[in-house]
């Protein structure tokens, strides 16, 4: 350990107080905050991010333990105390302070007492592609959306509603618009989870490969974290809107899209099990992010508010997706014995109630993990210091927030202009949105009695 300075002389009027003379008052704020400075360069020295400790972390530090009621020496004088005698009592070959000595004293004081200060000195940055403020704003964009049109769209579904209210009313239009709106929703979450997971499943990489030794790097703890977290919220988004609109046409795109979220969701949780298991056993190779995560990160929320919801999340996705490649299988059975006749008549009517339970549980579980997660931010941001970058706005994060706008476009356009000719301004003059008033056909029939070609609605009015 060395210091940028060129000439160090002793003071013989001055000789050093006794050990137990030093002033180590944890509710002294200017030693806590000197000492935590100082911690964060010795860190970072340990780290091999800087060549030498700059002299200022040192002298406020000495300054600060040293009591009132003697002459305080020259910068010099106490540099010269500092490298010529209190850093002696490092061991070099554990390169750890004797036990009982000045430097040992120095070096655990402020992670003992001054936790908080020593937190506020890392250099945290956080992390605002994942938790950045207009990130969060999209989160909850997105999961006020999504809450809305589950709401409209199971009342919509009701019998009650059907029954007291008309085609011709004006709630009848207000939840048409929602209705004819709603696949385009979904689709808009479906890209935006894979989105996020396949980000996901490049920072835990990431992550995986820096703990492995393979790369260098900081801070991944609170980005894996982040990452795995709202990546698996975001695939709560489509599948709320998948459990109520249930009448939604199955497309091989969307079927595709589910597949890649599911496998994402797999891989991703694959790295965030490898990486952490790695960190139990070996513990982090960055000493900085060791300090972090022992002192700094708000460990209990995070076993038992983050990894619950998230497995809670995980199992869910897991239950629908068994169900849905079960529920396929079944349906193309065919079969006239009695047991299953009985079988596809409970299921008939139990339906309604277990796609109910299901999205409820979807919807209670998508605002915990949103909540949870606001709430663990703040917790971080309240303990990081000025170089915390969480609630800056980025490039990226504009985007973010942007890519609901055509949601909003889609519902409005239906509002105004009426289902048919407001999903017809999204076709070519070559056809005609028609409305379908018959149950009868099947599925691959109705598909095409959705369109017909022929002059548009304002050209035949």
């Amino acid at each position: 350990m060395s210091f940028n300075v060129s000439r160090v002389m002793w003071s013989t009027d001055w000789q050093p107080p006794a050990f137990s003379a030093l002033n180590f008052n944890p509710n002294d704020e200017d030693l806590c905050e000197a000492a935590g400075a100082w911690k964060a360069a010795n860190v970072g020295f340990f780290q091999e991010q800087q060549n030498y400790i700059t002299p200022d972390y040192v002298l406020a530090y000495l300054r600060a333990i040293l009591p009132s009621n003697i002459t305080q020496p020259d910068d010099y004088t106490l540099l010269h105390w500092y490298d010529g005698y209190i850093i002696k009592d490092l061991n070099e070959t554990s390169r750890m302070p004797f036990l009982g000595s000045l430097l040992g004293k120095l070096s655990d004081f402020p992670l003992e007492s001054c936790a908080s200060d020593v937190c506020k000195s890392l250099n945290w940055v956080g992390d605002p592609d994942v938790s950045g403020r207009g990130m969060l704003i999209t989160y909850y964009i997105a999961a006020g959306l999504v809450t809305t049109y589950g709401c409209a769209l199971a009342i919509s579904n009701s019998s009650i509603f059907r029954q007291r209210y008309p085609a011709s009313s004006k709630r009848a239009w207000l939840l048409s618009g929602f209705e004819e709106s709603v696949s385009a929703f979904l689709d808009a979450t479906l890209i935006f989870a894979a989105s996020m997971l396949a980000a996901a499943c490049f920072r835990l990489a990431q992550a995986f490969f820096q703990q492995s030794g393979a790369s260098s790097g900081h801070w991944m703890i609170y980005a894996s974290i982040g990452s795995i977290y709202m990546s698996t919220f975001s695939s709560l988004l489509p599948l709320l809107l998948q459990l109520v609109a249930h009448d939604v046409r199955r497309h091989w795109l969307r079927i595709l899209l589910w597949t890649i979220i599911l496998l994402l969701n797999i891989a991703n949780e694959v790295l965030f099990d490898c990486f952490f298991a790695r960190v139990r056993v070996y513990q982090l190779r960055d000493l900085i992010e060791e300090i972090w995560l022992s002192y700094c990160s708000p460990t209990a929320l995070f076993a038992h508010g983050i990894t619950p919801t998230l497995r809670l999340a995980q199992i869910l996705l897991i239950l629908n997706a068994v169900f849905y490649v079960t529920y396929r299988a079944c349906r193309v059975k065919t079969g006239d014995t009695k047991g299953w006749m009985k079988l596809k008549a409970f299921w008939r009517g139990a339906k309604p109630y277990v796609r109910f339970l299901n999205a409820t549980i979807c919807c209670l579980l998508m605002w915990s993990m949103l909540g949870l997660f606001n709430y663990y931010r703040d917790l971080v941001n309240d303990v990081a210091g000025k170089d915390n970058q969480n609630s800056d706005w980025t490039f990226g994060q504009v985007l973010a927030v942007a890519t609901w706008v055509p949601v909003v476009v889609e519902f409005a356009t239906v509002l105004k202009y009426g289902p048919e000719e407001g999903l017809g301004k999204k076709i070519s003059k070559k056809y005609a949105v028609v409305s379908n008033t018959t149950t009868d056909y099947s599925e691959k029939e109705m598909q095409y009695l959705r369109v017909e070609t022929g002059p548009s609605t304002a050209d035949r009015i």
